[in-house]
């Protein structure tokens, strides 16, 4: 209960100012991957050094006051740690409540039995994703995996089986990809008679430079109301939302639908307001995007809270705060903005994005449960 009431007071926090530290982190644990996914070139490198057990530990230990934790990689469970270090947040962030890692689900046997050490650790609300980036024949292609989509149905058909932990279905739209939904979801079900299209959460395809290492990639978004046409098509499957969550998906897509017609990050970005970004040599960042280094934890004794008060991290965080950035629309920092915006959309004093009337969230009744049509 304590940690739940940490994180409600964390989200009306940053609905008025900046934290004193960062409520929700994203961690990349290893960008060594075994897909070769055509929209992400994380795949290519060879990394060294990357952080070991011990410096991750001690990282928790002096940093432990998130509620909300993303592991990710790469492929985190290409780490033989990652159970490990998933203990040692459980551990040592007492006021976590959120648990959320992707995974590619090839590595089914160590996927399922990781999955199962982890409720027994004591996680909270724990969710995996799997990525299913359409029906066979296109999620093996686009993914760069021959038998992939076997795998992923196999770890989805285990992981759903367990108690203790929410398994859903993952998929990144892109050029490659972006008339398959339906298709994807009638080959799953086919296989899962549960499925049900809030067991799908949709993602756009981005570029970034610092994690992807693909903004030479010509994949990416190139018809864009394709793209907009696909996502109103799985709103409306998704229905009507029900609970807290389904809402936050839902503003989610809504929002995204602005994102790519517009090109421009739709509201106040809380990337260095209330999270932040850690890579797996322990280099923090505003966020996956943005590939602007503030500083290294190995050189600042693992102490990020010491990190989020330097003038450099206020001062990209005033950027971010008045769009000066890459904008962006992914699920790692829309969440907590959407969070961050719940009593009305701040919007840039400098008025150049044409985001100029402050509009209550009480009063966007259509944009988030949908218009008659859906409803």
């Amino acid at each position: 209960m304590k940690g739940y009431l940490d994180f409600a007071g964390n989200i009306l926090s940053s609905n008025f100012g900046r934290l004193e530290f960062p409520y929700k982190l994203t961690f990349c644990i290893t960008y060594w991957c075994n897909y070769k996914c055509k929209t992400c070139n994380i795949w290519r490198r060879r990394p060294k050094d990357e952080l070991t057990l011990e410096e991750i530990e001690t990282f928790f230990r002096r940093s432990n006051k998130f509620n909300w934790i993303d592991f990710t990689g790469g492929e985190v469970w290409l780490r033989n740690d990652f159970v490990s270090i998933v203990k040692s947040a459980i551990r040592e962030c007492k006021n976590l409540v959120m648990l959320h890692f992707p995974t590619n689900g090839y590595l089914t046997d160590r996927i399922v039995s990781g999955v199962d050490e982890i409720i027994k650790a004591g996680a909270p609300k724990f969710v995996v994703t799997i990525s299913m980036d359409g029906d066979e024949e296109v999620n093996d292609y686009v993914r760069g995996k021959k038998g992939g989509w076997r795998r992923q149905i196999e770890t989805y058909k285990q992981l759903h089986a367990i108690r203790g932990v929410e398994v859903v279905l993952g998929m990144t739209l892109s050029s490659l990809n972006a008339t398959e939904y339906e298709r994807a979801f009638e080959a799953v079900k086919a296989e899962c008679p549960w499925l049900t299209p809030k067991d799908f959460h949709f993602n756009v395809a981005h570029e970034s430079g610092h994690y992807y290492d693909n903004t030479s990639e010509n994949v990416l978004i190139k018809d864009k109301q394709q793209v907009v046409a696909e996502i109103r098509k799985y709103r409306k499957a998704r229905g009507f939302p029900f609970n807290p969550i389904d809402l936050i998906e839902r503003r989610y897509l809504t929002h995204a639908e602005t994102y790519l017609t517009s090109g421009e990050t739709p509201m106040r970005c809380h990337a260095l307001n209330s999270s932040c970004f850690v890579d797996s040599w322990g280099d923090v960042y505003p966020c996956g995007m943005y590939d602007a280094k503030i500083a290294s934890l190995r050189d600042h004794e693992f102490d990020l809270e010491r990190i989020w008060t330097f003038a450099k991290t206020k001062q990209l965080q005033k950027e971010i705060w008045e769009y000066d950035c890459p904008q962006c629309w992914t699920p790692c920092e829309a969440n907590q903005s959407l969070l961050g915006n719940l009593f009305g959309q701040r919007n840039s004093k400098k008025d150049k994005k044409g985001r100029t009337d402050p509009v209550p969230r009480l009063v966007q009744i259509e944009r988030v449960i949908g218009d008659k049509s859906e409803q």
